[in-house]
């Protein structure tokens, strides 16, 4: 029968703090993914913007070239127009480093970019580039407010970037490799942390397993220890009487499948009584429980022995029917038993009277088998015990479950009469 999910967690709080856990600890390392990705986007998106810092700072100071030795007036424009795009781009890309803030992407859409803070790597080499490119601003203005340069404004511009180029190209370097460091520092931080709740989720996870298959191991034994004890007397650890009758229907089964019998043996104790009453139940108990090893040792690893109840016994032998095999187990019951001394050292005995029914000769399910060995026995009680008798076709019990004491024995080589033997 399949054990429940309740036992096998112990309690529904328990279940469900497992699962609440479970599914926090999930989730958790769901978000840090989707944290590091955004992360990663995110500087995916500074790095790619610091590395075109590079080529505005190269543009302008080629801008500036052109227009100073542009060969005609429209070339001079085009430069000085190129030039003021380029720088108007650089300097807001560098604002936002340097404050957060938008700019455009190459795609020509706003991008936001955040602040590079002052423990960051990118910081120095941010704050030299724009003190770098801070004296271009007054030429910048003048170039925004009248449309062009006079040359002795371009002059200076020219000079002063291509003294500087350089200086300000090794600052963008920098802050490049800076904001790549920084990124990988931070994603590696949060691959930690998602790490450390995936090794909690795993660890959750397999302590539920592991509860769940320890409490499915103790409600497993728990569950054999109540079959056990429902299947056996409790007093000689023998089958009892469910159990033996549940053997001998597989027993009819497996004998229509395969053709064959097999018999059934109910005995009951000669003597007994006289313990019992002379030196108490603990006597009693204790011849019964020698006769219970008695019968275990004399029986196949097959044959099942129960305590029918009180001092009644039954053994069911597989694959015997025959007259010779059953005068054989019948005598060797009847002797070991017959060795079996008092408890308490007197050399009072108990004997054994055997009923022997085969199937389907006697009968053809159990209530019809028991019966037919049970008046068997009563015949061997009635012939003074200490015997077996088989069973007799077609009998019909007396009103009081016996058989009548003038019934007359068989041959012994007539399995279908009774037959008595000392």
């Amino acid at each position: 029968m399949p054990v429940p999910v309740s036992y096998l967690l112990g309690s529904p709080i328990r279940l469900i703090v497992a699962i609440v856990l479970f599914v926090a600890l999930d989730l958790t390392v769901l978000v840090i993914n989707l944290w590091i990705a955004d992360h990663v986007a995110d500087d995916a998106v500074a790095i790619n913007l610091a590395g075109r810092q590079r080529m505005l700072s190269q543009q302008i100071t080629k801008s500036l070239l052109l227009a100073q030795h542009a060969p005609d007036a429209d070339t001079r424009n085009a430069a000085q127009d190129e030039l003021a795009k380029a720088y108007a781009l650089f300097h807001r890309t560098l604002t936002a480093f340097d404050q957060g803030g938008t700019t455009l992407g190459g795609d020509g859409k706003p991008v936001v970019l955040l602040r590079v803070h002052a423990d960051q790597n990118g910081r120095r080499p941010l704050s030299e580039a724009m003190l770098l490119v801070a004296p271009l601003a007054s030429s910048m203005a003048e170039l925004k407010a009248t449309g062009t340069l006079s040359d002795a404004t371009r002059t200076a511009a020219v000079a002063y970037m291509t003294r500087h180029n350089r200086d300000v190209l090794a600052r963008m370097n920098l802050l490049t490799s800076a904001l790549e460091q920084d990124s990988v520092r931070r994603i590696s931080r949060l691959r930690i942390i998602q790490t450390g709740a995936f090794v909690l989720a795993l660890a959750n996870f397999l302590v539920i397993v592991l509860g769940m298959v320890r409490q499915y191991h103790q409600v497993e034994r728990a569950g054999q220890r109540w079959r056990e004890l429902a299947e056996h007397d409790h007093l000689t650890g023998l089958y009892n009487r469910a159990a033996f009758r549940e053997g001998v229907i597989n027993a009819m089964n497996q004998a229509e499948s395969e053709l064959k019998s097999f018999s059934i043996l109910v005995l009951d104790l000669d003597g007994f009584k006289p313990i019992n009453d002379s030196f108490g139940h603990a006597a009693g108990d204790e011849m019964l429980r020698q006769v219970a090893n008695q019968l275990a040792h004399t029986a196949r690893a097959s044959d099942v022995v129960a305590r029918l109840g009180g001092d009644e016994f039954a053994l069911l032998c597989p694959f015997i029917y025959a007259p010779d095999n059953i005068e054989l187990i019948c005598e060797r019951v009847i002797a070991n038993i017959d060795s079996i001394v008092d408890p308490n050292g007197h050399m009072r005995t108990v004997r054994a009277s055997i009923g022997v029914a085969v199937y389907p000769t006697h009968g053809r399910n159990v209530d019809e088998l028991l019966a037919a060995a049970d008046r068997a026995m009563y015949r061997s009680k009635s012939a003074g015990g200490g015997r077996w008798s088989m069973a007799v076709l077609n009998q019909a019990p007396e009103r009081d479950g016996r058989l009548a004491a003038s019934s007359e024995t068989a041959r012994p080589d007539n399995p279908q009469t009774e037959q008595s033997g000392m």
